[in-house]
């Protein structure tokens, strides 16, 4: 008795499983500095999707995003975003909301800055008199507060994201052992270190947390994206260039970054079986 063959019913050879990808993070993910390019600006996401189509391989790119989401929120909505989709690669950028704000709540930023608000004549008079001046009046205080006693702040942040992060990743490696990536964060660049003096160091800080927690897993499958290097290669080392916003990358470190992980996901998938040709 002879195994059936991988060919469909027509007798064509069966075609390869597409490598599922799920991205997730905050605004580093889905926003480019700056917005309001052309189609060919893609976010990470699409990038990775793009390469991995370019080399042969079939894919499918899940993204999850939402700007200023906080670290854990990954576990409130991983079981419906992981066990249905059971992706084969998962890349997480996160931790880097948590170190912006010494002070401000996540409410209160997310009020300030949020794009969803009806333009209606009373809405518009109330974020323009209202809001926005008193985001600015205690985003200077914040600032002024930041750079007197800042590196005094022993925040536990970047303990709280790694803990939430290590949790996520035991989660989902119990669901087919997925590739994990972890991206390292950029610092904001001079023009924006006024407003918020202590994120550079709450920055090195949180990558530090990140880098010993994927060594602390010590599993090929598990592993940390550097980009810091892709600063000097994509915009000759300027991070003014790299974000331009202060936060965001440009669309061509979204390229580096996301060509960087699809060689990882490319180079991952060749050893599985079950998306071999």
């Amino acid at each position: 008795m002879t195994a059936p063959d991988a060919s469909g019913a027509d007798g064509a050879p069966a075609l390869p499983l597409p490598v599922r990808v799920l991205v997730k993070g905050a605004s580093t993910v889905n926003w480019i500095s700056w917005m309001g390019g052309p189609r060919t600006d893609f976010i990470l996401p699409r990038v990775i999707e793009e390469r991995l189509l370019a080399s042969g391989r079939p894919c499918t790119v899940h993204t999850h995003s939402v700007a200023s989401e906080p670290t854990h929120g990954v576990l409130q909505t991983w079981e419906r975003e992981v066990l249905g989709l059971s992706p084969d690669a998962i890349v997480l950028v996160y931790g880097h909301y948590e170190t912006i704000h010494l002070l401000l709540p996540r409410w209160l930023e997310r009020h300030a800055n949020s794009l969803r608000g009806r333009p209606r004549r009373v809405r518009l008079l109330y974020r323009r008199r209202v809001v926005r001046p008193v985001w600015m009046f205690l985003a200077r205080v914040q600032a002024a507060v930041d750079v007197r006693v800042g590196h005094r702040v022993r925040t536990r942040r970047h303990e709280k994201v790694v803990a939430d992060l290590e949790a996520y990743v035991r989660h989902v490696r119990k669901v087919g052992s997925p590739l994990v990536h972890l991206v390292e964060l950029l610092p904001p660049h001079e023009k924006y270190v006024s407003w918020f003096p202590g994120m550079p160091r709450r920055i090195h800080r949180m990558n530090e947390a990140l880098d010993d927690l994927v060594r602390r897993f010590d599993d090929p499958e598990v592993r940390f994206v550097r980009v810091a290097d892709l600063v000097d290669s994509v915009a000759g080392g300027d991070l003014a260039v790299a974000i331009p916003d202060g936060f965001h990358y440009s669309p061509a470190m979204h390229r580096a970054v996301g060509e960087r992980i699809a060689a990882s996901i490319t180079q991952w998938a060749e050893g599985q079986p079950h998306l071999a040709p």
